[in-house]
């Protein structure tokens, strides 16, 4: 199963002291703090949501002691047994040296992830046994990069004359799954089918693009260059480029840049003169995925829909209801700064299907948390570091595996 789970007010996870009812769902704008909330882990043996301020109510002890040493002391001394011996009383100046197992202790034997809806229950993973989790990330967010490459005016080392032709050639390439990119392309589309116009990318099998072909008028290079770099980019504007949809075109001290329009998109490009590779583009922005753009978390709303179908209420939304906002958390409207992400994964152990490996018995959790809580306190998302042990969440990237 995959299933993924928004939360868009600040506060992240609703508190303990809070009761079913103290969830609402937040389309985002204006925060709530943390008097309600959208997203909630709830203990089915306490019956009382987790939210880390006290170890019943954590899931995670990332640190574990390893000894207590001297004035001083550290990993290297404690492992060289210079430690305190056994039975002998604490004293002033002896220290604590701490390890960050990649395999941390479980504080509690299951969980179960709950997100509140527009109207009727809330929605929910199935009760995760603590057992049963194989794998934990963590990802702050990280703003996507477009792919930028540049086709010198310097470049164009094939000497022309009049009657010449300069072409663009442009290859793309979409190495990210397809609800990625229809989310960027049909973000109010349907969760049951893709855009006409991504379908139509997707199909090219080479994914080749050509601009028209200009006809050189002199025999002065970089006057021609010129020339056929305004006429990409005038062409680009009005549509009649095969690659219009996908590449914005610009000039930059009269080099043609080209820069993809979609996070994830890859681009290619040369020159021709007369059929021949003339011009030498050069990337100058690597592209970039990312981490919780509002297109991630769309598509990933929308794969794990249409992917798997409205099979149960419990686990799925139904009626194609998505909750990506682009003001999560009350953070002004962005494409890019608007979520951290919390990956899980789990095994089925009670119902291994016969002839399939462990992959396939893998079910998968993504919770997306918005971007601009500081985790220092209760309003700010500190009951999502404190839950899953992640010490310092905005830090960086956390892994655990078991």
């Amino acid at each position: 199963m995959n299933q993924v789970f928004i939360s868009n007010n600040r506060a992240g996870q609703i508190l303990s002291a809070k009761a079913w009812t103290d969830m609402a769902h937040l389309a985002g704008g204006a925060d709530d703090g943390s008097g309600t909330a959208m997203f909630g882990v709830w203990d089915p043996s306490a019956q009382v949501f987790l939210d880390g301020t006290t170890a019943a109510l954590s899931l995670i002890n990332p640190q574990s002691l390893a000894a207590i040493t001297a004035a001083g002391g550290t990993w290297v001394t404690a492992q060289q047994g210079t430690i305190i011996a056994d039975g002998t009383a604490i004293a002033a100046g002896q220290e604590v040296v701490n390890t960050l197992p990649s395999s941390p202790a479980w504080l509690n034997r299951s969980f179960q992830l709950v997100q509140a809806m527009p109207s009727g229950n809330p929605v929910a993973s199935p009760i995760i046994h603590t057992s049963q989790v194989k794998r934990l990330r963590w990802d702050p967010n990280n703003a996507p990069v477009l792919h930028k490459i540049t086709a010198a005016a310097s470049g164009l080392t094939t000497a022309v004359v009049i009657g010449d032709t300069i072409e663009l050639i442009l290859n793309m390439r979409f190495p990210g799954d397809v609800a990625r990119y229809e989310a960027q392309i049909n973000p109010s589309g349907s969760v049951t089918n893709v855009s006409p116009a991504m379908s139509a990318a997707f199909d090219n099998p080479k994914r080749i693009y050509r601009s028209a072909q200009y006809v050189v008028a002199s025999d002065v290079e970089a006057t021609e260059h010129n020339a056929f770099a305004d006429m990409v980019i005038a062409d680009n504007a009005s549509g009649k480029n095969s690659f219009s949809d996908f590449i914005t075109t610009t000039l930059s001290t009269n080099d043609l840049v080209l820069e993809a329009k979609f996070q994830g998109m890859i681009i290619d490009a040369f020159v021709v003169v007369n059929g021949n590779k003339s011009h030498t583009c050069g990337e100058t922005t690597a592209p970039e995925m990312g981490v919780g753009s509002y297109a991630e978390v769309l598509g990933a709303e929308k794969k794990a829909q249409y992917s798997q179908g409205h099979f149960n209420r419990m686990y799925l939304p139904t009626g194609g209801v998505t909750s990506s906002s682009l003001t999560p958390g009350g953070i002004s409207s962005t494409e890019t700064l608007n979520y951290d992400r919390l990956t899980i994964e789990y095994v089925n152990k009670t119902s291994q299907m016969p002839g399939f490996n462990g992959g396939g018995n893998t079910s998968t959790a993504t919770i997306y948390f918005p971007s601009n809580g500081t985790h220092g306190d209760q309003s700010e998302g500190l009951a999502i570091e404190a839950t899953w042990g992640l010490i310092d969440a905005p830090a960086g990237a956390v892994e655990f595996n078991w």
